[in-house]
């Protein structure tokens, strides 16, 4: 199992590092009802939007997106554990 943690933990670090340098910026004001427009994608502590009247990070939009970063983590974490060169149960490093 610890494949599959290293594995999966390895590639849910990259993909939210990932998403923090390519987050989705919004200019609809925070609370507002209406429809949120994308202006494009940016990193987190960007000023790339900066000119822009009420432009945010959309915060809704980053946490699904981690969302699916999580669950494709978990996808690729057990075809790695799944697929690895030697079946049956893993051996502790320790026990060597």
């Amino acid at each position: 199992m610890k494949n599959f943690y290293n594995v999966t933990l390895l590639c849910f670090a990259l993909g939210v590092a990932g998403l923090l340098f390519r987050a989705p910026w919004t200019m609809t004001p925070a609370g507002s009802a209406y429809t949120h427009v994308v202006l494009g994608y940016a990193p987190v502590a960007s000023e790339k939007f900066a000119n822009v009247p009420g432009a945010r990070v959309d915060w809704g939009a980053v946490t699904l997106m981690a969302g699916g970063v999580g669950f494709l983590s978990i996808v690729i974490g057990a075809s790695a554990y799944f697929f690895r060169a030697k079946r049956g149960p893993e051996k502790d490093l320790d026990d060597v």
